[in-house]
């Protein structure tokens, strides 16, 4: 077993002290983690064939807050570990319950409340501050993230002049970047697990020639959030095979906007720039 698996760790050395029905829980996640880590309580104490509140109870014999972290403890190691078939057979995605009125949003309000409990606002100011004041900014994601840095750099470039979207190692990156200084720009980097080769080259790059670095990941630590200089975490679900994105699309989102009040004359001025391009290359339909 590896020992960073922590939560396996954790609960092979209290097993003995766990009551009987405690014991077979243990058992049941010991061997079957890569499934329980995507049950609700009440799933999880059918398939161990325990009660709720024994999942309860044994949460916080672990020594965690309750059900909901102890979770999170499993998605850490999934994080590392699980392919997008073991997520989609695992999933306990119960379908009944979006497509009942008034339950389709559930799932997502869940996850946005989950993440807030973690989410540090001075962090999210500190890193405004940053791509306000950067002289270049360079946005980077790839896969499952690329989508998240393609709404970033479209609606961070209405408000802000330089806004560079990588979305490639070639001869038209080594072109964006300027001679020197590299200390006056920020790259902004979505690094979600299980991110690509390709994105810790990048920020190993920028690391190297001093680049200050703004990181969104999850709450947990990786190689390239230990580079950043400021690493915003966003815990987010992997309830399936599709990782649940939506709440850091919301924090991008909140940061483009702080980053416009930080400089508002200068946002007004490029998006005035930015109406005037569209109006005059007649980029959008006519109402």
């Amino acid at each position: 077993m590896d020992k960073g698996n922590d939560i396996l760790v954790r609960i092979s050395e209290k097993k003995s002290a766990l009551s009987s029905k405690q014991q077979q829980l243990a058992d049941y996640i010991l061997r079957n983690y890569k499934t329980a880590a995507f049950q609700n309580s009440t799933k999880l104490a059918k398939l161990a064939g325990v009660s709720g509140s024994t999942v309860i109870r044994f949460a916080e014999e672990l020594g965690y807050r309750g059900f909901p972290d102890m979770k999170s403890a499993l998605h850490r190691i999934l994080q590392k570990e699980i392919n997008t078939v073991e997520a989609f057979l695992s999933t306990d995605e119960d379908e009944k319950t979006i497509t009942i009125k008034g339950g389709f949003f559930q799932p997502c309000i869940d996850s946005f409340q989950k993440a807030e409990k973690y989410l540090s606002m001075e962090s999210i100011g500190k890193a405004a501050e940053m791509l306000a004041s950067a002289r270049n900014v360079y946005i980077v994601g790839f896969l499952g993230s690329s989508f998240l840095a393609e709404y970033m750099s479209y609606f961070l470039s209405r408000i802000r002049k330089d806004v560079f979207r990588i979305n490639t190692w070639d001869n038209a990156f080594f072109n964006l970047m300027p001679e020197g200084d590299f200390e006056r720009d920020v790259a902004l980097i979505y690094a979600f697990p299980r991110f690509p080769d390709m994105t810790l080259r990048l920020a190993e790059f920028f690391s190297k020639h001093k680049v200050p670095m703004v990181c969104l990941t999850t709450i947990y630590q990786n190689q390239i959030s230990d580079m950043a200089e400021l690493s915003i975490g966003v815990d987010i679900e992997y309830r399936t095979y599709v990782d649940h994105m939506t709440p850091v699309l919301y924090v991008s989102e909140v940061l483009a906007k702080k980053v416009s009040k930080l400089s508002p004359k200068d946002s007004v001025k490029q998006l005035e720039r930015f109406e005037g391009f569209n109006r005059d290359m007649q980029i959008f339909t006519p109402q």
